[in-house]
């Protein structure tokens, strides 16, 4: 069985690094195989605002110029990395939120381009790609599908079963627990879909929230 994951992040949210995390470990645990696609949410509400209540200091610290600069190259340098694959950009940015977020080193061009070099990544290409107009094309092309998928907040994620692909399962609250159920107790047909929410209703808040999206 092969799903699809669409994990929608503030790429400046320690939520929304948890959540990163959580996904790939839920990919390594579960036989199945999984294809899963980190989406930077680009928009100055997101940008400027704690949505996770993370206490980031960095939104609390940073004026609302520094702070969209900041998102701004990150998201950028992130997309840079995908192009050279889908695993190294997502090594690369989780790479560098844990220098940025955990250590609290202060982001440079030079830590962008150690941490690309760290990654094996090729320095000259993604030097050129870091601020190319395909790299912005790219992030214009994800706010419609965050759009698409109407997306309300960071660190939600949109599940398929690629096998029965019309519907999905959105959650606004990426929790191991419930995206396990999902994937391993349900086909992710509408009907099951429909089935899990009313049982998710049931339980504790933390197991609520998913929605059918089309």
């Amino acid at each position: 069985m092969l799903f699809e994951i669409f994990l929608f992040v503030d790429p400046l949210c320690k939520e929304c690094e948890k959540s990163e995390k959580t996904v790939l470990k839920l990919s390594k645990d579960i036989d199945s195989k999984f294809k899963i696609q980190f989406i930077p949410i680009y928009n100055l509400k997101v940008i400027q605002t704690d949505f996770c209540h993370s206490n980031n200091k960095i939104k609390k610290v940073l004026s609302s110029n520094e702070l969209y600069n900041l998102y701004h190259d990150v998201v950028l340098d992130y997309k840079a990395a995908l192009f050279q694959g889908m695993k190294n950009g997502k090594s690369f940015l989780m790479d560098m939120q844990n220098k940025i977020l955990d250590q609290g080193i202060k982001y440079t061009d030079n830590l962008s381009l150690e941490t690309a070099k760290k990654h094996n990544l090729d320095i000259p290409m993604f030097e050129e790609d870091r601020r190319s107009n395909l790299a912005k094309n790219t992030v214009e092309e994800d706010q419609k599908i965050v759009k698409n998928m109407k997306i309300k907040k960071p660190a939600s994620a949109v599940i398929f079963n690629c096998n029965k692909p019309n519907s999905g399962v959105l959650t606004s609250n990426v929790c191991y627990s419930g995206l396990f159920n999902a994937c391993c107790n349900q086909d992710l047909t509408e009907n099951s879909l429909k089935d899990m929410m009313k049982k998710s209703q049931k339980k504790s808040v933390k197991n609520s929230g998913f929605h059918i999206v089309k």
